[in-house]
This record gives structure tokens, C-alpha cells and sequence, in this order.
């Protein structure tokens, strides 16, 4: 049965489109807090870092949630449409963590690899790996990339991965930072009033084991957490940021061209803040596509909800039409 389930997880042939919003510009909620694990210290509910797989039966999302007692887990939802989402509950928590968070699953060759960030304490991130052959037990294999070097552009903290495996190589895109902003909780780390994160690139043959691109990071403009994927013959990245989803794409994942804002956010309570970890869902057919995001109440990105937006044929266009002009 459970080889049954992982086959039908994992086909590559989608037959499922995902029935979402009907007015592009307007967000749908795609899930909300239910549980304890998800509804935050304040109480009032913290889900965002969507990741979602597509099978012929429907999709599996897993997200991150912030518990009462302030930490974070990956959970996991369902949904034959795309549009209304079952929870699973709770598939990954390390005890021995403040920060469990920002999932990315790939399957290579019949078995489930999830990337996701990883904070002993405070917020220094490094990024960590959990196998699965049936999509329902993880084993916590460890951490895979850690902080660079001092004095490295990602010195403090890694994390954010969003990851693709094609022709037998993982490809790694995450976010990294030397310090903080002064006004972040973490009385540890250096902080500078000039603080941004950049995007780094790593390569692996196995899933474990990392080699970084080179000693400088490969996109700037202040982004984090991204989400990669392939349009055609060429990529596209999803970042997030307090004015909505910003975009850009590349040829060999490597060299960028920054389209800007894609997606804007709208002067509503639930997203008025920003998008955070934003996730594109294309359609099977390539006619369009679906932004997922954690929609920010509050400047502080502590009270997120995962909303679903249909791209409107422009913003798709976008992100199409670069693969001819690049």
C-alpha cells in the first residue's frame, strides 16, 4: 500500500489542475492555524513556507507552523483540488531546536528528500535534510550546509532552500546573511544597520553532501526566502518581501535577470504587511499558475496565513516570455 501511495505522490505525469481562486487578484485561503503547533505565543495563528507536490490523485503541501511555545515544526496538508486543504498534523520537529521551518521535497530515484531550515537556538539557520520512501515517516539525517566561513557573505545563518533534482544533481538555492538588523531579537549575533541577506547556489550528487558556487552569492537585491523552479528551458525565482512577491530568471540558474514586483500586495489586513516564502504552482498544461505565500498581518511577520493568488496572464507572461529574451 505504502509503495502504492509514494508511486501516485511522485508521478511526474499531472493530470490535476488545481481549482483556486477565480479572480486572480484576489487571495483565497488556503490553510489557516487549527492546532497548537500552528497558532503562535500570541495566539493568533503563524503558517507560511509552503511546498507543494502535485500527483494524479491531488496535492500534498507541507508548510511550517509556530507553536504556543514559540517554536516551529513542518506540517503536512492535502487536497484533491488544490483549493480546499485537510491537515495531516505534525510530520517533522526536532526537540533540540528553536526553528524547524521552510521546507523543499524532491523525490530522486524513488526516495523523498526534505530540505529545510534549522535553528539550534536564537535565529542563526542552517540548513538540514530528512529522508522518506513511503511520504510518511522522516528520518532526520542531519544538517547538509552550514554558515560560511567568517567573513563570508552567509557567515551568521543559512536557510530558505528551495531545491530541484535534474539529470542526477541536487540543485540548491537558499538565502544567507553575515549579520542582522539592530532590531532583531538575538543577543548573540552582529548586528549592522546595513544588513541584508543574498541568495547562494550549491550543487550535490547525493543529497548530503554540498559543494557551494564559488565565494560570492549569486543574487542580491535583498532576497530570501525564494522558491526556484524550471519554466521551459530556463528558471524563475519567487522572493519574498513586505510589498508582495518579487520575481526573476535566469538560464542556468546562475546568473539572474530581476523582472521586480510581480505580485503586489493588497491593501487588505491579511497581507497588507508582505508575502513571505512565496511557492508558484504552474498548471500541467503550462496555461497558467498559482502563487502561494504566507499573507503577514503584522510588520513583524509573526501572523502569517497561506493564501493562494491565480497569476493573471501578464504576470505569467512574465515569467514565460523571459526564456525568448534572455
Amino acid at each position: 500500500m505504502r509503495k502504492n501511495v509514494i508511486a501516485l505522490l511522485l508521478l511526474s505525469a499531472l493530470t490535476v489542475q488545481p481549482a483556486l481562486a477565480a479572480t486572480p487578484s484576489q487571495p483565497s485561503v488556503a490553510v489557516r492555524a487549527e492546532a497548537d503547533s500552528q497558532r503562535a505565543p500570541h495566539g493568533r495563528g503563524n503558517v507560511y513556507a509552503p511546498d507543494i507536490v502535485r500527483s494524479e490523485t491531488g496535492f500534498s503541501m507541507w508548510f511550517g507552523g509556530q507553536g504556543r511555545d514559540g517554536h516551529d515544526r513542518i506540517h503536512l496538508a492535502v487536497s484533491t483540488d488544490g483549493g480546499q486543504w485537510a491537515q495531516r498534523g505534525v510530520v517533522l520537529e526536532d526537540p533540540s531546536a528553536n526553528h524547524c521551518n521552510d521546507p523543499s521535497v524532491v523525490e530522486a530515484n524513488g526516495t523523498l528528500f526534505m530540505f529545510y531550515t534549522r535553528a539550534g537556538e536564537g535565529v542563526t539557520d542552517e540548513i538540514a535534510v530528512a529522508t522518506s520512501t513511503d511520504a510518511e515517516r522522516w528520518q532526520v539525517r542531519g544538517p547538509v550546509l552550514a554558515p560560511g566561513k567568517p567573513g563570508a557573505w552567509d557567515s551568521l545563518a543559512v536557510g530558505r532552500p528551495s531545491v530541484l533534482f535534474e539529470n542526477g544533481v541536487f540543485r540548491m538555492w537558499y538565502d544567507g546573511r553575515e549579520d542582522l538588523p539592530p532590531d532583531v531579537p538575538d543577543p548573540k549575533a552582529p548586528k549592522s544597520n546595513t544588513s541584508q541577506r543574498h541568495v547562494g547556489y550549491a550543487t550535490s550528487r547525493d543529497g548530503i553532501h554540498w559543494e557551494r558556487h564559488g565565494s560570492a552569492p549569486i543574487y542580491d537585491h535583498d532576497a530570501g526566502g525564494v522558491h526556484v523552479l524550471r519554466i521551459g528551458t530556463h528558471f524563475a525565482m519567487l522572493v519574498e518581501g513586505r510589498l508582495g512577491t518579487d520575481a526573476a530568471t535566469s538560464r542556468d540558474g546562475i546568473h539572474w535577470r530581476r523582472i521586480g514586483l510581480l505580485v503586489e500586495c493588497l491593501d487588505l489586513p491579511a497581507e497588507r504587511h508582505g508575502h513571505v516564502t512565496p511557492f508558484l504552482l504552474p498548471d500541467r498544461d503550462g496555461v497558467g499558475a498559482t502563487l502561494f505565500y504566507g499573507g503577514a498581518a503584522e510588520p513583524a511577520w509573526d501572523a502569517n496565513t497561506i493564501y493562494s493568488r491565480r497569476l493573471s496572464d501578464e504576470q505569467w507572461l512574465k515569467l514565460k516570455s523571459e526564456e525568448s529574451t534572455l
